[in-house]
């Protein structure tokens, strides 16, 4: 019986540039849906509200979905 192996990741720069353009793809999707959220709700969006949440969003994306793109053979 085999163990659970996995996937050997070859972290060469197109394989990093493919993860972070999907997390940040992904980020830049859930702050526009957060916003569009915001502006619905308020009425308004301050600067700050913009600046914080894409960060946030695109940070977050390029950590959680960055490495899961990375596995694409």
């Amino acid at each position: 019986m085999t163990a659970l192996t996995l996937p050997q990741l070859k972290f060469d720069r197109a394989t990093i540039l493919r993860g972070v353009a999907a997390g940040s793809a992904w980020g830049v999707t859930v702050s526009a849906a957060l916003l569009g959220l915001m502006l619905h709700q308020c009425g308004t969006i301050c600067l700050g509200q913009i600046l914080d949440t894409a960060a946030l969003s695109i940070t977050a994306g390029i950590i959680a979905i960055g490495p899961v793109a990375m596995l694409r053979r």
